[in-house]
């Protein structure tokens, strides 16, 4: 059957208010590249352009083929759609566009597609539904693609995180052999940073891929509790916001330094020392707290940037924010930095 041209001077339902002619519109929609057809207010196909058949396998019967092109159409799952079920018979019965709905078609000699379709209501000019359009984009390559990218990464953070793992082991080793307590402190503080880093990795993301702040406090309490044992208590007193990812890095080495810093010189003759984590927004910061309840200390400019103070002050520079230290019952560390800070190095 011939594809139909609707009156008004228009081709597949679609109104030619410019005034071309129907061959030359059909001459442009046969020249995309992404498969696209049209039917009428029932849900006949009226117009097929060449991409759509060569998606589909098969040439559409225009006049009796009926909401779609393909030869079945299935959801990602694999489970056979319905008529009513598909992309164009749901644009025509919400009377709206639906845009990037997931789909498979099948085609006649059994060769399966994930698409993307694109379907939307034709309206004359009074408003009147007389018709659907759906565009169709073949996703295949690049979902195969995501996929390989994902092993490919994957991969890669299992070989880091192994990597990490027997570093932070050979740190350990070497600081047991070490034969100066100035050696052996020096060796602990790499392993710490080390695991704090590490133990990143093992932190959910949401799925802007930003970091939860509790998930933040949660994976430096545990790997702060590894590293410390029964010296520390920590307690997570407050928790808001997500942090982008280039900031989590840096910020987790200054949390690890403030709590070193407090197990180390707020614990004095004790057996413990409590720590309280905080991290949350305020306004347009971020602020970080470390709170322990031992004697306090006066915070003075550091004389080396490799220390662990000149670390944190260092690393507060590069995020745009800065270190505060205040005393009451004990030590209170705070970095405060711009929420929209971006990390530089």
């Amino acid at each position: 059957m011939k594809e139909a041209a609707l009156p008004g001077g228009s081709i597949a339902g679609v109104p030619n208010e410019a005034g071309a002619s129907e061959e030359s519109i059909r001459t442009l929609l046969d020249a995309l590249p992404a498969a696209l057809y049209a039917t009428d207010a029932e849900g006949f196909v009226t117009f097929r352009n060449k991409a759509a058949a060569e998606l589909a396998g098969r040439t559409p019967a225009v006049g009796s083929d009926r909401w779609c092109v393909a030869w079945r159409l299935y959801r990602p799952d694999g489970a056979l759609l319905s008529p009513e079920e598909y992309p164009v018979a749901i644009a025509m019965k919400e009377n709206r566009a639906v845009p990037g709905m997931d789909i498979v078609a099948e085609r006649p000699d059994g060769t399966r597609l994930l698409l993307l379709a694109y379907p939307g209501p034709i309206r004359d000019a009074s408003g009147r539904l007389i018709g659907a359009v759906n565009l169709l984009v073949d996703i295949g390559e690049r979902k195969a693609a995501e996929i390989q990218l994902r092993e490919a990464m994957h991969e890669l953070h299992h070989r880091m995180m192994n990597n990490m793992q027997m570093l932070q082991s050979l740190l350990g080793a070497a600081e047991r052999e070490a034969g100066s307590r100035e050696a052996r402190d020096i060796l602990a503080d790499a392993a710490r940073r080390v695991g704090t880093m590490a133990a990143l990795q093992h932190g959910p993301f949401l799925a802007a891929g930003d970091f939860n702040a509790r998930a933040f406090l949660e994976a430096l309490s545990r790997n702060a509790g590894q590293s410390f044992g029964r010296q520390v208590d920590i307690a997570i007193e407050a928790s808001s916001g997500a942090l982008s990812q280039e900031v989590v890095l840096p910020l987790a080495l200054i949390a690890n330094e403030l709590i070193t810093n407090a197990v180390k010189h707020g614990k004095g003759e004790r057996s413990r020392v409590s720590i309280k984590l905080a991290l949350v927004e305020q306004g347009r910061e971020r602020v970080l707290s470390v709170e322990d309840d031992g004697s306090g200390f006066v915070l003075e400019k550091p004389r080396r940037r490799a220390s662990g103070l000149g670390l944190v002050t260092g690393l507060a520079g590069q995020l745009g924010g800065k270190l505060d230290v205040t005393t009451t019952t004990g030590a209170r560390c705070v970095v405060s930095f711009p929420a929209s800070t971006r990390h530089t190095p």
